[in-house]
């Protein structure tokens, strides 16, 4: 495996050197073209990790303030609940409900799993203001809002890198072909090889 590796190492630093017969000016541009494109997933690797680390500081701290200022109390209903036709016909109970916050009282209507009738207890998330509010979020998310976030800005530029890559290649070909499509009408018509280095 060592002596594949280091024919292949070879052949890279040969590819470099400008007294090989055997290698082309476009040939050079396409090895330069992928050891850029490695060089840049590498260093988008580096940048989507900082980014992950950035949002897990920023959603670990608000989830952490979630769960300190956000607190649950009970609300009554004010009348019987209502059902009604949902997203893609799955039925929403709602119901009206009132509650209190010091002295101040509150209202709004609730989505609730089951019906509820005129008085009962429902167990509500409010906020210091008293204002309602969703349930805090829990701080082990922000490990997985990291991971998400660092994944899409990864693959974003992986799949830049890799189109960009792909055109490069494709233009490079084209020259490719259309020096050798010379050559070959070159020795034809008895002009020799012209000995082209694109």
């Amino acid at each position: 495996m060592r002596d594949i590796d280091s024919i292949r190492v070879w052949w890279l630093l040969r590819a470099w050197r400008r007294r090989n017969p055997l290698v082309r000016t476009i040939d050079r541009i396409e090895l330069f073209i992928a050891a850029l494109a490695i060089l840049t997933v590498m260093v988008a690797t580096a940048c989507a990790g900082a980014v992950g680390t950035a949002v897990h500081d920023v959603r670990s701290h608000r989830y952490v303030t979630e769960a300190q200022t956000r607190h649950t109390l009970i609300a009554r209903a004010t009348e019987d609940s209502t059902t009604v036709g949902g997203f893609r016909g799955h039925a929403v109970t709602m119901v009206d409900a009132r509650w209190q916050v010091d002295g101040t009282d509150h209202t709004d209507a609730l989505t609730i799993e089951s019906p509820a009738k005129a008085g009962d207890p429902l167990l509500i998330w409010v906020d210091p203001d008293g204002h309602r509010v969703d349930a805090p979020t829990p701080p082990s998310r922000a490990g997985l809002d990291a991971v998400g976030v660092a994944y899409a800005v990864w693959q974003a530029a992986l799949f830049t890198v890799a189109a960009l890559l792909w055109w490069g290649r494709s233009c490079l070909d084209r020259r490719r072909i259309s020096g050798w499509e010379r050559d070959i009408r070159s020795l034809v018509h008895g002009g020799g090889s012209g000995n082209r280095k694109a």
